[in-house]
């Protein structure tokens, strides 16, 4: 009964690895859009691969309980007399038995439309989980990818800053073979650049860290935005389009809730008519050889069995059934009210965030870099000291640094939002049928 879905999980693995040697790497510089990306992480993601074998199982389970019970075939040889014959004389195998050739088929009452129910909700509730793992999925690697780009842009940052005291550091040292500068400033500089050069070092590590997460989430090797305005235009590109409309009703996770009450409900249904006896009719043909007592040689015969639900009438399934039933009812409440919590606190730290971001771009980031530049001038004209330059670049170096946190921070908010409105990629083909609503309970 699992072979099909092992054999499907095995197929499915196997057409991943094929298609991750025709496309083993994602270039972030051309990342695609969210629809894009879903359906290409559909098709290369080992986890999702196993959640579409799941999705197949679920098929079959629907296929399955649209089949009617096999028929069961009855053959048997009977009288077969022991000691004397009645008459004595006769041949125990040729003149006294009888042979039956008989078929059998189970009747149900009552329950082949609620288990039909219960199979096609599941299979909607196991593809929205799919969708649901699915659109997890594309948000993970689109928060990958914007910390790859807010390191990026970190990295050019302190770059630009390190080239800077190192241009500082050679203007010192040419300065005091002149005596024109004390050797303290010249080891201020140095230390500077050193600083600098260390966070460098940091940073760089911090980069290939983030590459190889988002090469572990996407299932595909990520490469880097390959340069400063490339990655922080992705950035922006977010964090300026305007937010999706809040749809929550439209979850795949709630809609999974919704479908998995509607299975347990059918389930429930089904429990509750197990106290209905199904019926076996049995029909079959009689060959008897037992002629010289006056049986009759050719006949037919039918027959039905009726089992007896007293004892076992679906108690046991309809408690767990309702148990399933008021989990899934509830989780969907307790989920449903976590998501407008969600919504509501996440709009308001995005707001408080763009806010600080707007104040920091157009305000602080200006003002330090003018003050950083009239300082440079200055101190290379000998007409300030070094000590106010170096505090003055640093505090502009953390200023980059807080507006790269910054962008990356309300980046994550933008996808926590999506994620809790039910904006994002929409289901692949392979999941739209299984999506579809589940039917009403046939009483059948």
């Amino acid at each position: 009964m699992r072979l099909r879905p092992f054999l499907v999980s095995i197929a499915l693995l196997g057409a991943t690895a094929a298609g991750a040697e025709s496309s083993a790497t994602l270039p972030l510089s051309s990342l695609p859009d969210p629809e894009h990306l879903s359906a290409l992480l559909w098709e290369h993601s080992p986890d999702l691969a196993v959640a579409r074998a799941r999705v197949a199982a679920a098929q079959a389970d629907v296929t399955r309980a649209h089949l009617l019970p096999n028929p069961e075939a009855d053959l048997s040889w009977n009288t077969l007399p022991i000691g004397p014959t009645n008459p004595p004389g006769l041949s125990r195998l040729k003149d006294v038995p009888n042979y039956n050739v008989g078929l059998s088929e189970l009747i149900e009452l009552g329950k082949r439309g609620p288990r039909q129910n219960a199979a096609r909700a599941a299979l909607t509730a196991t593809a929205l989980d799919t969708l649901a793992a699915l659109r997890s999925r594309t948000y993970e690697v689109l928060d990958r990818a914007a910390e790859v780009a807010a390191t990026e842009v970190r990295l050019a940052e302190l770059e630009a800053l390190a080239a800077d005291a190192a241009k500082l550091s050679g203007l010192q040292r040419a300065r005091q073979k002149h005596g024109d500068t004390a050797g303290l400033d010249v080891d201020r500089a140095m230390l500077e650049e050193e600083q600098l050069q260390t966070s460098l070092g940091e940073e760089r590590a911090h980069l290939s860290d983030a590459l190889l997460s988002c090469t572990r989430a996407a299932g595909l090797t990520c490469e880097s935005f390959g340069g400063r305005d490339t990655a922080a235009a992705f950035l922006s590109a977010r964090l300026s389009r305007a937010p999706a409309p809040a749809d929550l009703d439209a979850r795949p996770d709630l809609r999974s809730l919704t479908a998995q009450e509607q299975s347990a409900r059918a389930s429930l249904t089904l429990a509750r008519r197990r106290w209905l006896p199904d019926p076996t009719v049995r029909a079959g043909y009689v060959r008897d050889q037992f002629l010289i007592s006056g049986n009759q040689r050719d006949s037919l015969f039918v027959g039905l069995s009726v089992p007896l639900t007293f004892f076992d009438h679906g108690q046991a399934d309809a408690a767990a059934a309702s148990a399933s039933l008021e989990s899934a009812r509830q989780s969907r409440e307790l989920l449903r009210a976590q998501a407008e919590r969600d919504v509501v606190s996440l709009t308001a730290q995005l707001q408080a965030v763009q806010e600080r971001r707007a104040r920091l771009r157009d305000q602080t980031l200006p003002l330090a870099e003018g003050v950083v530049k009239r300082l440079d001038a200055a101190v290379r004209a000998g007409g300030a000291a070094l000590q106010d330059l170096l505090l003055a670049r640093r505090s502009y170096g953390e200023l980059l640094l807080r507006a790269a946190d910054l962008d990356l921070t309300a980046f994550h908010l933008t996808v926590e939002l999506d994620r809790a409105r039910a904006a994002g990629p929409s289901a692949p083909s392979s999941l739209r049928d299984a999506i579809s609503a589940p039917s009403q309970e046939n009483p059948s």
